[in-house]
């Protein structure tokens, strides 16, 4: 047995060719305007978009579609409507990039979304919570008569009972969906859940339905939880440009891209983009801090750390610790 390519110390072999089988789904438009209010300008998506392109990854999720009305246009950017006018400015319909967006159940009518034939869009990312899913499927019904690949994400697993997760995995496995995620929304997840959830998921859902993941790094483990992932044979990885998202971010596409360490993908064009998005970093202040891994380990939603940063004393973070402990403590009793 020869050596690894990449380290001296350790022979090759190590990992299995599951890897090279997985496709990259690129959030960080979409994810990342949670961070600005969606208020990226046409060309910075636009050079994500041809950065993804020439970099092989598989669909980029460009931001979310929504009723009139629920958001402000005033506030909020383009990428939180994705009309086809600011679209058609970006991307381009190809067969090597399939471009997504998301709709939150209860955030949108079927009657919003219009046939695939007619739109940039080639896939709808449905998100959902569980106590939602006879909504979502009824949306679901929609997108799918309407010619679009469909994903469905059920955020915040992480509070739900085994029970509740057997019973709308059962509903989706005979709902025509294409993809399914295993969503850690509280960046609470480690590896062990990981891979527990990943053979459930599986399991239930059948070989015709594809099993990925969306991680949030609150606790560092986005990256460690794609891999234990990827190892356990899921089928697509999301991730952003250097882990831009919501709060601590996500799984950053660049690591992801070199653990796959797959020819079909170049991180080049990828790498030419970080600088831009570093910049970026200190006003938006995603990525890890304490108060998202204490969320995080909490198990709780990260809004509360997301306040917290916005203050000047939000690395003393003690307090914030010990009144979630005594919280924690006084549930499991």
């Amino acid at each position: 047995m020869g050596l690894d390519t990449r380290v001296n110390c350790c022979p090759d072999g190590l990992v299995t060719d599951r890897r090279r089988r997985i496709k990259v789904l690129d959030c960080t438009i979409r994810d990342g305007g949670l961070c600005n209010q969606w208020q990226f300008d046409h060309g910075v998506v636009k050079r994500v978009y041809e950065a993804l392109l020439d970099s092989g990854i598989d669909y980029m999720e460009v931001g979310y579609k929504t009723r009139p009305g629920l958001a402000d246009p005033k506030t909020d950017g383009p990428w939180r409507f994705c009309a086809e006018s600011d679209l058609a400015q970006v991307v381009e319909r190809n067969e090597k990039l399939q471009i997504a967006t998301m709709v939150d159940v209860g955030r949108i009518d079927a009657s919003d979304i219009p046939p695939c034939s007619d739109s940039s869009i080639d896939v709808i990312r449905i998100a959902t919570y569980s106590h939602q899913m006879e909504e979502a499927l009824r949306l679901l019904d929609h997108c799918l008569e309407q010619g679009y690949e469909t994903f469905m994400n059920v955020m915040a697993v992480s509070t739900l009972a085994p029970d509740d997760v057997d019973e709308f995995l059962v509903k989706l496995a005979g709902s025509g969906i294409h993809n399914v995620a295993i969503v850690d929304s509280f960046g609470a997840l480690y590896p062990y859940h990981v891979r527990y959830l990943v053979h459930k998921y599986m399991n239930y859902l059948g070989e015709n339905i594809k099993v990925g993941v969306h991680f949030h790094n609150n606790q560092q483990q986005a990256f460690a939880n794609s891999i234990a992932a990827i190892d356990e044979g899921v089928d697509f990885v999301d991730a952003t440009l250097h882990g831009i998202g919501r709060g601590a971010g996500n799984c950053p596409l660049e690591l992801l891209l070199f653990y796959l360490d797959n020819p079909k993908y170049d991180a080049r064009p990828i790498l030419d983009l970080v600088e831009e998005f570093a910049s970026m970093r200190d006003d938006l202040r995603w990525g890890y801090h304490l108060p998202y891994a204490i969320s995080g380990f909490f198990n709780i939603h990260p809004r509360s750390a997301m306040d917290r940063m916005a203050r000047v004393d939000r690395y003393q973070v003690r307090e914030m610790y010990e009144t979630l402990s005594k919280r924690a403590e006084n549930t499991d009793e």
